[in-house]
């Protein structure tokens, strides 16, 4: 076999083109009618596009089958961004349930292609809990090909796409799985979206940023997470920014460490194309893997708890509730809280097909009574699917699963649901509350609303992370 490529088997002003074409600002065509000057007698201009482009079998460290490691693809919602995303989960195989801290994984300007699930699986075997969705979920999702891939990039809503990776942070903190320390790593756009997030997510616990843009220096700030910055020597298109925003930072008093690896090219750490740099991205990664060791794995962190009750007071920043244990809890807003509001439907709005989360009480002989029902929006499907204990009641259950048969009941309805590891049977008597949701707003936040959130402990305070809320007195069941 012959040996791989490198960066220094291409002309400096090839390798500029190239970059050029990877990030969408120049096409196939103008690729290779540029890049014809470069071409020998045995390498035409498309050659030198495939010798370039990805070869991920080549770049792939980790086996998908690797028995150290348990991986899924599961959805998460996001109702401020695209409504469902889907991403590639990977843990430890011998973690079991364990508590584990979870670092968020944020691909390059092409979606969850194979690299990217390659590295997910590395951060599991190193004893992380990894997570990485694809921003391209609502085309379809990675379509196999890096070409059309970076085109169906392009036409992405930017703004959603980023409430996406901030709703992720927050699901993964929630995750029964988590320790709630959540890190993020991210390449090229990815890496631009680490920034985004450390001025995001006020508890974001550790960000890499490998060769991303950086943020407005205004916003530096905001940034509470310590932050490792991966730079490229020749990468004057991500570099040309630093200067001002490094300077932001030190003023900030922001803890970071930046590192600019001498001769490496944009995307020195993708092991799939000649511009990987090996001994770069090894020390990369080592440095990489120590910064989140250190500050995910030490620090003590505070569980994620539901509450249950109603507002008794809210301001812009804070609200206190009264739960319904009658006891009165202050609690800190975050500036990127979500609200969703959730309001009443029929029975029959239940149909075969339809994705439904619900609460019940198991019985003798089996079925499982429902105390409320959940119809998730079809933009939700799949979210937290499976039967797990629930904290509403004692013995009671969750169970998050598609419908498969609505059955006429002497009291009631019963409900086949199927999800992926089995199946259940659900008694919903008359009179059970049945209930949907949608993305809201602050607005609804008024004292007597009934609520349902999710906090935790960040920065020393209680502080709301998710907020259920019913609108002019609508009793949230659960």
């Amino acid at each position: 076999m012959p040996p791989r490529l490198t960066a220094k088997d291409f002309d400096q002003e090839l390798l500029i083109l190239f970059d050029a074409y990877v990030h969408g600002n120049l096409d196939r065509r103008g690729f290779l009618k540029q890049a014809r000057k470069f071409a020998t007698a045995g390498v035409t201009a498309a050659g030198l596009l495939a010798a370039l482009s990805p070869n991920f079998a080549a770049g792939q460290q980790v086996p998908k089958d690797d028995a150290r490691l348990k991986t899924e693809f599961v959805n998460y919602p996001s109702p401020s961004g695209t409504g469902s995303v889907k991403g590639y989960l990977a843990r430890p195989a011998n973690a079991g349930t364990t508590r584990l801290p979870t670092i968020l994984v944020i691909h390059e300007n092409r979606g969850l292609n194979p690299h990217i699930e390659d590295i997910t699986r590395r951060l599991a075997l190193d004893g992380f809990m990894a997570f990485a969705p694809d921003a391209l979920t609502p085309l379809g999702g990675y379509p196999g090909n890096e070409e059309k891939a970076v085109a169906a990039f392009a036409t992405l809503d930017r703004a959603k796409i980023l409430e996406n990776f901030v709703a992720a942070a927050q699901w993964l903190k929630e995750r029964p799985d988590s320790t709630a320390k959540v890190g993020a790593v991210g390449f090229c756009f990815g890496g631009g979206i680490v920034h985004m997030l450390s001025i995001r997510v006020p508890d974001l616990a550790a960000g890499v940023a490998f060769y991303g843009n950086t943020p407005d220096p205004s916003d530096a700030a905001k940034v509470k997470a310590p932050l490792l910055i991966q730079q490229a020597d020749v990468d004057e298109r991500i570099n040309a920014s630093w200067p001002a925003y490094e300077a932001a930072l030190k003023t900030a008093g922001v803890k970071y460490t930046a590192y600019r690896y001498p001769g490496t090219q944009h995307g020195f750490n993708n092991d799939t194309t000649p511009r990987y740099d090996t001994a770069a991205a090894q020390l990369a990664w080592e440095r990489t893997v120590s910064f989140f060791k250190a500050n995910l794995q030490t620090a003590s962190v505070t569980p994620v708890v539901r509450l249950r009750g109603k507002i008794d007071s809210v301001s812009a920043t804070r609200m206190s509730v009264l739960e319904r244990g009658g006891e009165l809890i202050e609690l800190a807003l975050l500036v990127n809280l979500v609200v969703s509001e959730v309001y009443a439907i029929e029975l029959s709005d239940i149909k075969a097909g339809s994705f439904i989360g619900v609460g019940a009480m198991p019985q003798a002989d089996g079925v499982q009574r429902a105390i409320a029902v959940t119809v998730f929006p079809e933009a939700m499907r799949g979210t937290g699917e499976g039967h797990r204990p629930f904290d509403f009641l004692p013995q009671s259950t969750m169970t998050n699963a598609t419908v498969a048969d609505v059955m006429a009941a002497p009291d009631g309805r019963k409900l086949q649901v199927r999800y992926k590891d089995g199946e259940k049977i659900i008694a919903v008597p008359p009179g059970t509350p049945v209930v949907t949701f949608k993305p809201a707003d602050r607005s609804l936040l008024v004292p007597g609303a009934s609520v349902s959130l999710s906090a935790q402990t960040v920065n020393g305070q209680p502080t709301a992370l998710r907020i259920n809320v019913g609108r002019n007195g609508f009793a949230v069941p659960y």
